[in-house]
């Protein structure tokens, strides 16, 4: 059986397939199989695929669009492989990837998901995602710490806790299955550069999601937040107020600082079991709260002086200078009604 089983949906990709695929194929790492979905594509993508003659490759042709997740899972039965690997049809894997993804699988069998940092194609952009299990975990709670094209799982994992794709979250799919993996073992993200990610505007994640998904966005969010900080909370009012210092968009009130504030100022003064170390989780909050401050200084002096009533952590002279600079020009200048 390979080692690795790569799945791959592909959607009308013409543009960038052939790219893609070849650097799949000239992976340094050879004990692959290659499982590429053509999801009822009405471009080229078929005719593409089926010129690559390769037997390491699994060509499952759709006429009919099935959904890229329904495909993933599909994947997931069929899959062989020791360990599961992502691939966009309009990525690029460098040569070395699968070969560091499993020789650092293999040498730390702890670690169940492994996911590299990535450049931008065209921007040449490095995206310096977390790499410590620790960090990502942390940095959890409000990003997506992994480049879901870039990770390799393993699949023992998700097999034996029946873990797959959920379509309900779609497209924040990968997120929601972070969520679920992350009780079952450590995380980790490469240093090294091992993808260039395409961004263009059929990317699925930058589409604008409608009302249902960003109920299923909200719900995945909510259930890390109550399960990572489940030995701190004691109402559930209390994750929707950390939900909202993680996520919120816009400014905050008085009344909305206040709350965060109150609930912080209580998980931080006393010892709470987390995931990650407690030090660490104590800084990030701090940090986040006296952030909300300073992108809330159209409440005029209230800013600073909410801020000055939690002092959470150690913020820079500076930082606290200027919020207060920025509260006092925004109390000399009330906004209507304010």
């Amino acid at each position: 059986m390979p080692a690795i089983s790569v799945l791959m949906p592909v959607y009308n990709a013409e543009q960038y397939l052939q790219e893609a695929i070849t650097s799949i194929l000239s992976q340094r790492f050879v004990d692959f199989e290659f499982f590429i979905f053509n999801d009822g594509s009405t471009d080229r993508s078929r005719e593409i695929i089926a010129s690559f003659n390769d037997p390491r490759i699994h060509f499952i042709d759709y006429s009919d669009n099935q959904g890229y997740v329904s495909l993933l899972n599909l994947g997931l039965q069929k899959a062989q492989g020791k360990y599961i690997a992502r691939m966009d049809a309009d990525d690029v894997a460098h040569p070395d990837r699968f070969q560091k993804q499993f020789d650092f699988l293999e040498e730390n069998p702890e670690y169940i998901v492994c996911g590299t940092r990535f450049s931008i194609i065209d921007k040449q952009d490095v995206v310096a995602l977390p790499i410590e299990n620790e960090d990502i975990k942390l940095k959890m709670l409000y990003i997506t710490p992994f480049c879901h094209p870039s990770v390799m799982m393993r699949a023992t994992t998700l097999q034996s806790h029946d873990i797959a794709y959920d379509e309900y979250y779609m497209p924040a799919e990968d997120h929601e299955l972070w969520v679920r993996l992350a009780g079952y073992g450590k995380f980790a993200n490469l240093p090294e550069v091992l993808l260039n990610y395409r961004i263009h505007d059929s990317n699925v994640s930058l589409k604008k999601r409608d009302h249902n998904q960003l109920e299923s966005l909200y719900k995945s969010r909510l259930t890390y937040i109550i399960d990572f900080f489940r030995d701190a909370l004691q109402r559930a009012s209390e994750a929707a107020t950390l939900y909202t210092l993680f996520f919120k968009d816009e400014s905050f009130s008085y009344d909305e600082l206040l709350m965060c504030g109150e609930l912080l100022q209580r998980i931080t003064t006393h010892d709470h079991t987390y995931p990650v170390a407690s030090e660490k989780v104590n800084d990030l909050l701090a940090e986040r709260f006296f952030y909300r401050c300073t992108t809330s200084t159209d409440i005029g002096i209230k800013s600073f002086i909410v801020a000055r009533k939690f002092e959470f952590g150690n913020q820079p002279f500076t930082a606290r200078l200027k919020l207060l600079i920025k509260a006092l020009l925004k109390y000399s200048r009330p906004a209507e009604g304010r």
